[in-house]
Order: C-alpha cells, then sequence, then structure tokens
C-alpha cells in the first residue's frame, strides 16, 4: 500500500521539477530577447541589422529611397525565403569597402536562393555579419550582438 502511494509523489516532484524547469527556461529566452530588442521575428532581426550598421556602411542609394523601400519589405518578413531575399538585397546598399577582404559578397545571393528553413535565412544574415568589417558597424553594435545572434539561433 504505502509503495502505491509512494508512486505518485514521486509523480508529482517529477512533474514539479519540469515544470520549473520550463518556466525557468521560458523567462531566459524572453530575456535573450528583450536584449535583442524584443523580439526574435525574422523581420525584426533584419531591421535590428540594418540599424546596427553605420549610415557611412551604404551606398547612397541607400539614402535615397533605398533604406524606405528595404525596411518596408523587411518589416513584412514572415517566412525564410523572404528573409533570405531581404538579406542578399541589403548587401546590395553596403559599400564594397565595408566588406572583409576575400568576403563573397555574391555568395549570399547564391546561398539565399538555397534557404528553405528560417533557421538557414539566420545563418545567411550572420554570415553577412562576418563577412563586414567592424568599422561598418554603430559602436553599440558590440554590445547588442551577443544577445542578437542567440536570437537568431533561435528561428526555425
Amino acid at each position: 500500500m504505502t509503495s502505491i502511494t509512494f508512486l505518485p509523489k514521486k509523480l508529482l516532484l517529477l512533474l514539479f521539477v519540469i515544470g520549473l524547469t520550463t518556466t525557468t527556461t521560458q523567462a531566459q529566452l524572453k530575456d535573450v530577447l528583450s536584449k535583442a530588442g524584443g523580439s526574435s521575428s525574422p523581420s525584426s532581426l533584419l531591421t535590428q541589422f540594418a540599424g546596427a550598421l553605420k549610415p557611412s556602411s551604404f551606398l547612397s542609394s541607400w539614402a535615397s529611397g533605398g533604406k524606405t523601400n528595404w525596411l518596408s519589405a523587411a518589416g513584412k518578413v514572415s517566412d525564410a525565403i523572404s528573409m533570405a531575399k531581404s538579406v542578399s538585397s541589403l548587401t546590395s546598399f553596403i559599400k564594397p569597402s565595408m566588406f572583409k577582404q576575400g568576403f563573397n559578397v555574391g555568395s549570399i545571393t547564391q546561398a539565399a536562393g538555397t534557404v528553405k528553413t528560417l533557421s538557414d535565412a539566420g545563418g545567411l544574415l550572420k554570415n553577412l555579419e562576418g563577412g563586414l568589417k567592424p568599422e561598418a558597424f554603430l559602436s553599440s553594435w558590440a554590445s547588442k550582438r551577443p544577445a542578437f545572434d542567440k536570437a537568431l539561433g533561435l528561428l526555425k
């Protein structure tokens, strides 16, 4: 009889621990997202990234309508393919001198055509980030980058 009543107590304890672990994990994810700008939606991550670039990193076409058009399209991104297209499009507005020597900008466009998942698209954005010189970014990017990278990793 005691073994029968002991089993439900173990089960309740196990369920409590699982619930606590889940709650803690969700709280940690919310913290990461808030540090990354409040959202890990594809559109939010794209606009955060573009906003982290210095205005001087862009070609003049960015200021003469490119920025407005790109931000409008990026704000509507909700799937992997449109996110990849936005990343590829963004590269066309960045000055060639802002890319690291040896970085193949064309590889972004090529890879954008093969993206199937949001995780792939996040990797494409990460690849673009890695191909840019540090001076392409605002000084505030260094403190925002870790949370941004974590939020990119949450894309599924």
